[in-house]
């Protein structure tokens, strides 16, 4: 769609993931002005860093030429970020540890940078212009390949006392379950991500040879994808249903636990698997209602994304328009 751009403010969003970087030029009301997408090269640190910053520098240049003033720029990067020193620590799926990225980028950029991992960024972008808009206390998780997510309080992000808060992924719902990715047994992620959506599929299948997905894919892990799990479920196959309900009861018992911490309003999903919603929703709700402490989970609106795939880069950008704000006068 072709906007009128003529001197229009935006700030540059940045979501860096480990397949990809995406780059949106938004404006105050969660607008996408201008998009570039680009293949992560996460293996290899310094073109990784070099990619990015160069992606950064051409979304400045294509957004000057555009008319368009970028004010800042705003990342919502996966791992573990201390977000007041603009530092992150490390990342599951990048070759990173210990990169300062908020200074490299200011520097190359010339412009306020604001750092954010990326599932709180995209529950900043559900507050900014999605699904949560106008709700304070609200619950968001983020679900692919891993799980992550953010909690709003009062309003605000709740980063912490360190900066590192919503790795709701990693609280342990069975110790002596399937070992997470990182390092310990029985995490949400490990048992209701995509990939665990993935691995329960594979078993269910090879207790059926009758099943759609084991025609489809036999026993073969690589065979098997999350689009080839939701296929079959929609068409009724018995191991694909099976695996969402796993992924749905434990995805249910997590939100009990995150409803009860935090008293929330609503509880967004979003994420690949949010797509595949659908097929999770019943059981969600079902586990959380018996679960639950009844008079606190009852009212609690569990929806999906508003956002989709655009979650991360209106964060980013949402955390760019907060930290503008909040600079100090000079």
């Amino acid at each position: 769609m072709t906007r009128d751009t003529t001197s229009r403010g935006c700030v540059l969003a940045l979501d860096v993931g480990g397949t990809k970087m995406s780059l949106a030029a938004v404006d105050r009301q969660g607008g996408i002005l201008h998009r570039n997408v680009i293949a992560s090269p996460a293996r290899d640190p310094e073109k990784m860093l070099s990619s990015l910053l160069n992606l950064v520098s051409g979304g400045v240049e294509s957004c000057r030429a555009a008319g368009l003033e970028v004010e800042a720029v705003g990342i919502a990067a996966a791992g573990f970020i201390l977000q007041q020193d603009g530092l992150l620590l490390e990342s599951p799926n990048i070759a990173w540890s210990m990169v300062p990225l908020r200074d490299l980028v200011a520097k190359a950029a010339g412009l306020p940078v604001f750092l954010e991992n990326d599932a709180t960024a995209a529950a900043a972008g559900e507050h900014f212009a999605g699904a949560a808009r106008g709700v304070n206390d609200f619950v968001y998780l983020t679900m692919g390949t891993g799980i992550g997510g953010g909690a709003f309080t009062g309003g605000r992000i709740n980063r912490g006392y360190r900066g590192t808060a919503g790795e709701f992924g990693h609280m342990t719902l069975d110790p002596t379950g399937p070992m997470c990715g990182c390092g310990r047994r029985g995490c949400l992620e490990a048992l209701a991500s995509g990939t665990a959506l993935r691995r329960d599929a594979v078993r269910l299948a090879s207790r059926d040879p009758g099943s759609l997905l084991y025609r489809q894919c036999g026993i073969d892990p690589a065979a098997v994808t999350g689009e080839t799990v939701s296929d079959a479920a929609e068409r009724g196959d018995r191991a694909a249903l099976g695996a969402f309900d796993n992924v749905g009861y434990y995805l249910g018992l997590g939100i009990v636990n995150l409803v009860h911490i935090f008293d929330p309003e609503m509880v967004v999903l979003g994420g690949g698997m949010a797509g595949s919603g659908h097929l999770l929703m019943d059981n969600v709700r079902r586990v959380v209602a018996e679960r639950g402490i009844s008079c606190l989970v009852r009212d609690v609106t569990i929806i999906i994304s508003a956002l989709g795939g655009d979650a991360g880069v209106i964060g980013a950008a949402a955390t760019a328009w907060e930290g503008i704000e909040n600079e100090p006068a000079k």
